[in-house]
C-alpha cells in the first residue's frame, strides 16, 4: 500500500493510510461520471411525471390491454405445453408397450 496524501485521497483514507494511489487520483472523475449518472436519473424521473401528466390514463388503458393480451398469451403457451406432454407421454406410452420388440 502507498501512503496517501491529502491531495489523492479522503480525510479518512489519509488518516488510515487505507487508498492507492490510483484509486484516490480516480475519485474526482468517478465523482463526475457519478453526478452524471444523477442527472439522467433525475431528468427520467421528470420526464417521467410529465408524460403520467399528460398520458396518464391514456397509458392506464394500453397497460390494462397489453397486460390482459398477456396473460391471454401465457394460459396458451400453458395449455400449448400440457398438450404437448400429453403427445410425448402417449408416445412414450405407446413404444413402451407396442410389443414391437418380440
Amino acid at each position: 500500500m502507498s501512503n496517501c496524501t491529502e491531495d489523492q485521497c479522503t480525510p479518512e483514507q489519509v488518516n488510515t493510510n487505507n487508498c492507492s494511489t490510483d484509486e484516490c487520483c480516480d475519485m474526482p472523475e468517478q465523482l463526475l461520471e457519478l453526478a452524471d449518472e444523477a442527472w439522467n436519473e433525475l431528468l427520467k424521473e421528470k420526464m417521467k411525471a410529465k408524460i403520467e401528466e399528460s398520458c396518464g390514463e391514456k397509458l392506464d388503458e394500453l397497460a390494462a390491454l397489453v397486460t390482459t393480451a398477456n396473460s391471454y398469451r401465457w394460459q396458451q403457451k400453458i395449455q400449448g405445453k400440457v398438450k404437448c406432454d400429453e403427445y410425448k407421454s402417449s408416445i412414450k406410452e405407446f413404444f413402451t408397450n407396442c410389443g414391437c420388440d418380440e
